[in-house]
């Protein structure tokens, strides 16, 4: 009797070891969170388990300034953001992009959104985040948060979206995502965002040390696209304005909304994918004002959009979106920068 009660007092000790263990380290675990907004309801799932108190917390963003250190592969903590929308196809060549990245992974947090999607991409991006929950420590990112929040905007094709009728009221949509994405992810913690599309297939491993060490407010590569003995320019949304394209704002209503690259609507300005090499330069890190931007692969200081600068979804200096972006950036005083010669691809 007494040895019996001897190893049930062990077996309770050694439980309760084992759930106090538990409990101090599956707080401090890289997480995966998928969350789905809506209008009159709003759940949230996580593989950690969450504790709620009463506390308070103070953080002091005095030094919210995301400066780097060219000499320091540590340069802050970095929010890649991403809107998937019928995006399934994508998903296993984003996640072995970023795996490939040589910035220190536990100092990059992912968040995705997806909308509208019946392919299943929430389905294939749960299963492909728990996996990365997985790998060695080295490898896992520092947490992977999932939204997903329907917008009711269908097109018939694929093709039908870049179509010149249906831009304004598509590109209204994308910023109401991109805003419901960022609005959701962005915290304290995060000195830099990086937007990076799905459909970009290609970039350098090396692309958050080389970008973040340039030291701008907003940043965006030349996105071009690629076959196998092919390639052009891509992203048009990366622009400067002209004295033509001022011109032509001049009287323009308010309320009109200027869109690049379409035979309908000259808008006369330069399109960076037009600078690459220019003039014979040929430097990877050579940088150009520019006065709008794309988001298929945009840095952005988080001080930036905490301070204002998000995507309008309504016109803004006759832009909206990415574009509508970068002119708030300017307008609050702060700079947007393209790099001509310094490559990524995107799908096409």
């Amino acid at each position: 009797m007494l040895l019996s009660s001897r190893i049930q007092l062990t077996g309770i000790a050694l439980a309760s070891c084992f759930l106090l263990y538990y409990f101090f380290t599956s707080s401090s675990l890289p997480s995966v969170q998928w969350n789905s907004c809506s209008d009159d309801s709003s759940r949230t799932s996580s593989t950690t388990n969450s504790h709620s108190s009463n506390h308070y917390s103070y953080i002091n963003m005095n030094n919210d300034n995301g400066q780097s250190d060219k000499n320091n592969n540590e340069s802050g903590h970095v929010l890649i953001l991403t809107p998937f929308k019928q995006s399934v196809q994508f998903i296993d060549r984003f996640f072995d992009n970023v795996n490939k990245m040589t910035y220190p992974h536990h100092l990059i947090s992912l968040g995705f959104l997806v909308s509208d999607s019946t392919d299943g991409t929430i389905e294939k991006l749960r299963e492909r985040a728990e996996q990365e929950t997985r790998v060695e420590d080295w490898r896992r990112f520092h947490s992977i948060s999932i939204f997903q929040k329907d917008f009711k905007f269908d097109l018939a094709s694929n093709e039908d979206r870049h179509a010149f009728e249906v831009q304004v009221r598509r590109r209204n949509i994308m910023a109401k995502s991109r805003n419901t994405l960022l609005s959701a992810a962005l915290s304290e913690k995060h000195e830099w965002v990086l937007w990076l599309d799905g459909d970009v297939t290609d970039y350098p491993d090396t692309l958050l040390q080389e970008l973040i060490s340039l030291d701008k407010d907003v940043l965006v590569p030349n996105c071009y696209w690629h076959s196998y003995n092919e390639e052009g320019g891509y992203d048009k949304n990366n622009w400067q304005e002209t004295p033509e394209s001022w011109k032509l704002q001049e009287d323009m209503p308010e309320d009109q909304v200027l869109v690049e690259g379409y035979p309908e609507l000259v808008t006369h300005r330069k399109l960076m994918i037009d600078m690459r090499h220019e003039n014979g330069n040929t430097d990877l890190f050579h940088a150009v004002p520019l006065d709008g931007v794309g988001g298929t692969c945009t840095l952005v200081r988080a001080r930036v959009h905490r301070d204002g600068a998000i995507f309008p979804a309504f016109p803004f200096h006759h832009q909206v979106e990415t574009e509508g972006l970068a002119k708030m950036a300017t307008s609050l005083g702060y700079q947007v920068w393209g790099l001509p010669n310094y490559l990524v691809y995107h799908f096409i």
